[in-house]
């Protein structure tokens, strides 16, 4: 692999497909906001709202040992910052953003959201359905939405993680925020899985029609003992 600048460059779309075609360890983190994303990014990238806690988030994505191309539509002398400050190895940003790979329509990927009335809707009557909860384990045991399954954010580069999902299912996910669930989505879709769909709102809007949707909390414990 080509060294790394020192500092951030410019890159055109050319350079950093160049990048990206001799290491597969490059990342592209896209930070835009969360309605962008329904129309299209880079396939492969890590996609990161910008609405969300982004410090936080890269924090949780713990992949500060591979280098790192920026996409983002602002703030870019800002966000190149946050990536160093985070221990992540920067080699540039793409010059012109998003606007630049679809002027020269370079392959893209897209995001799908399902409203919480959708989703209802696709519980009752989906047999392929599968409910991926990205909340951290600790929130889930708490209570989560009634027949869903467990992968924290934080765990998601673990291809492991992914392996038991079939071609067949029609995966939704939700996380903490409607933003972190988009975030999911994109490593899941690094792994070769693409039927997904993110919970605009994430486990938010589940929580604000709970007579709607069948939550689990654990059960109360009981006092054994008896009075005579």
């Amino acid at each position: 692999m080509k060294k790394i600048p020192e500092n951030p460059v410019a890159l055109t779309v050319a350079e950093a497909k160049q990048w990206l075609i001799q290491n597969e360890s490059v990342c592209v983190f896209d930070i835009r906001p969360a309605q962008s994303f329904e129309t299209g990014f880079i396939t492969g990238a890590t996609t990161i709202c910008s609405e969300d806690k982004i410090a936080d988030c890269l924090t949780a994505l713990q992949l500060q040992n591979k280098p790192v191309i920026l996409v983002t539509d602002a703030a870019v002398e800002e966000r190149l910052q946050l990536l160093h400050e985070q221990g992540y190895q920067v080699i540039g940003y793409l010059n012109g953003g998003m606007n630049a790979w679809n002027t020269l329509n370079e392959p893209i990927d897209l995001m799908i959201a399902v409203e919480a009335g959708e989703l209802v809707m696709d519980i009752k009557f989906d047999e392929q359905l599968i409910l991926i909860d990205v909340r951290s384990e600790k929130a889930f045991e708490a209570e989560h939405l009634a027949h869903s399954a467990n992968i924290p954010f934080a765990e998601l580069n673990d291809p492991a993680g992914m392996a038991n999902f079939e071609d067949f299912q029609n995966i939704y996910v939700y996380g903490e925020n409607g933003y972190r669930g988009i975030t999911a989505c994109s490593l899941i879709k690094k792994e070769g899985i693409h039927n997904l769909r993110h919970l605009q709102g994430g486990w938010p809007e589940i929580k604000a029609m709970p007579n709607v949707f069948e939550l689990i909390k654990p059960s109360a414990k009981t006092d054994d003992t008896s009075k005579n």
